[in-house]
């Protein structure tokens, strides 16, 4: 029955007709069906919006609707891992010259985000890290961490959230580090003595880098608007989970290893 609701969903309402936009029911008609009739993956919900778009049929107003409506939900996105969709519509219809609406300040805007956001997108591989150690001249490289987990954290000792999760951070440390779990905490502040009593301060035992050469621009490589921000990586590196607070890690990993099984990929 659901296929057979998905499939005639759209029957009898002419898409290439601009007049549905000043009628009240197709809004929330549109809306209903990206958050409840679609599969709520990325992959699926791109292939089912090009699909829709493809019905408008040249018709600029029903065209400019549809491209602005998905490309901006998903940009809102509080779902992770939703940034994809954006990403897409980004590529498919700003980027070629589509989206004839935009200026040139709009499109360098929305383009610029798309750019930023397209190397950090769950399943793509993150950037190799080398970084100084507390005694500043030891480098230590992300790509050389040998764990089945990597979490790869984001943070200033000056910032008061960062404080807070200091010991849930050490706590969820001391739990799974023999699980396969490492940390590999970036701090972005070049505040050498800080940074130190910070660690010495909350008793933080897993690896401690700096950029304290500023040789990376980690706010725009990794999106840090505030701290911390953490990313979750699989053993290649690739990134499993994102933005998410430590009390999120351990439910991560546990669905993460559940979904191995399941596939019946050894641990």
């Amino acid at each position: 029955p659901y296929k057979y609701y998905k499939a005639h969903y759209w029957d009898n309402i002419p898409l290439d007709d601009d007049r549905l936009l000043r009628s009240p029911l197709f809004h929330p008609k549109l809306k209903f069906y990206f958050e409840k009739m679609m599969a709520q993956v990325p992959d699926s919900i791109s292939l089912d919006a090009h699909r829709l778009i493809g019905k408008t049929m040249g018709n600029k107003e029903m065209f400019k609707y549809l491209v602005y409506y998905v490309t901006y939900t998903y940009e809102a996105s509080n779902v992770m891992g939703m940034d994809a969709v954006f990403v897409e519509m980004v590529n498919r219809y700003y980027k070629t010259g589509r989206a004839f609406w935009v200026d040139s300040t709009q499109l360098k805007k929305i383009s610029d985000r798309a750019n930023t956001l397209a190397p950090l997108l769950i399943g793509a591989k993150t950037k190799n890290l080398i970084l100084p150690d507390t005694t500043t001249k030891l480098m230590k490289a992300l790509y050389d961490v040998n764990s089945k987990y990597t979490v790869l954290l984001f943070w200033e000792p000056s910032c008061g959230h960062c404080q807070k999760e200091a010991p849930k951070l050490r706590e969820f440390y001391e739990k799974n580090k023999n699980k396969g779990v490492e940390i590999f905490a970036v701090n972005i502040d070049a505040n050498v003595g800080e940074w130190k009593s910070f660690i010495v301060k909350h008793k933080l035992t897993f690896i401690s880098v700096a950029n304290l050469y500023h040789q990376y621009y980690l706010r725009e490589l990794y999106d840090i608007y505030s701290t911390p921000v953490i990313y979750l990586l699989d053993e290649n590196k690739v990134i499993k989970a994102k933005r998410i607070n430590v009390d999120q890690l351990e439910g991560y990993i546990d669905f993460l290893e559940k979904e191995k099984l399941r596939k019946g990929i050894k641990k």
